[in-house]
């Protein structure tokens, strides 16, 4: 569950930027969009191959065992940190992100 809402929120991350900054992008080929942002020089080929690998990995998410799953989220949410970054320079210090998170588990009762 928490991977694909990770996946879900980079998605709309880089289609808000898509949609935001390059109105003349009308493809909704999650490849093209990476590579626009690469062009773009938003994110590193290195980033862009991660996003790719974690995004495609949601296919095979329920084949995956729990704890291969924490680190898969925990990097995933590293390159959404980094998009979130680049493409909105919206940062949060870790304690930020700390914060956050709590307040969020509070609302969600977990």
């Amino acid at each position: 569950m928490a991977f694909v809402s990770i996946d879900s929120a980079v998605m709309m991350c880089i289609s808000n930027y898509i949609a935001t900054k390059n109105k003349d992008a009308i493809s909704n080929d999650f490849d093209i969009w990476l590579d626009i942002l690469e062009k773009d020089s938003k994110i590193t080929v290195y980033e862009k191959n991660d996003i790719k690998k974690y995004h495609n990995a949601r296919e095979n998410i329920l084949n995956q065992h729990d704890v291969l799953m924490i680190e898969i989220n925990k990097k995933y949410i590293v390159l959404l940190k980094i998009l979130l970054a680049y493409l909105f320079n919206y940062r949060l210090s870790k304690s930020d992100w700390e914060k956050r998170i709590e307040e969020y588990k509070q609302k969600l009762n977990l």
